[in-house]
């Protein structure tokens, strides 16, 4: 099964419509269910800037290496992120079997008990999964060849009205992985 991606522009950071979704529901087995639409929190999460700056470098490549230019579009498609005002919102849809997760407009689909493949943002296959780890939701995508690899972590906040997601680049042309937390609060009805 294939991963789709609406677009190659945005990160894999996390759904592309803002949907207004009704209070967290709980699964039959009694897991949460993250899905709803969130509105990304700025002072309750990492600085984004200066993390990508500590783990991906400067703004422009200081050799002629093709892993200089990789590493100026990760860093360039990174901060989109903090840049575009329509990735301000993620929406999660979450059923027994899927995990769709995106901002912007780019989506994510992760299929529950298999492995997938994808085309990465900026080419190449992508191995994703998704697993529950008790309470979160686990998704990776790693390079099919190669070892980046993007992890997310997601966890619902008690009461269920705020999300966090420790999302985690690991890439060989960066100086070191980049990690970070985003807090999300669900959206008003």
């Amino acid at each position: 099964m294939t991963r789709t991606r609406l677009t190659l522009a945005g990160p894999a950071l996390v759904a592309a419509l803002v949907i207004l979704a009704p209070e967290p529901a709980v699964a039959a087995d009694g897991q949460p269910n993250f899905g709803g639409t969130y509105t990304f929190v700025p002072r309750k999460s990492d600085d984004l800037r200066a993390k990508i700056a500590a783990a991906v470098g400067p703004d422009f490549t200081v050799g002629n290496k093709k892993s200089e230019q990789v590493r100026v579009w990760i860093r360039s498609w990174l901060e989109g992120v903090t840049e575009d005002p329509e990735k301000r919102f993620l929406t999660i849809e979450h059923t027994a079997t899927e995990f769709k997760s995106g901002m912007g407009d780019e989506v994510n689909i992760y299929y529950f008990g298999r492995e997938a493949t994808s085309m990465g943002p900026g080419g190449g296959n992508l191995r994703v999964s998704v697993t529950r780890q008790g309470e979160q939701i686990v998704t990776e995508e790693r390079e099919a060849k190669g070892k980046g690899r993007i992890t997310a972590v997601y966890s619902l906040q008690p009461g269920g009205k705020s999300l966090q997601v420790d999302w985690k680049l690991e890439h060989g042309s960066m100086q070191q992985p980049l990690s970070v937390r985003l807090a999300f609060d669900r959206a008003q009805q």
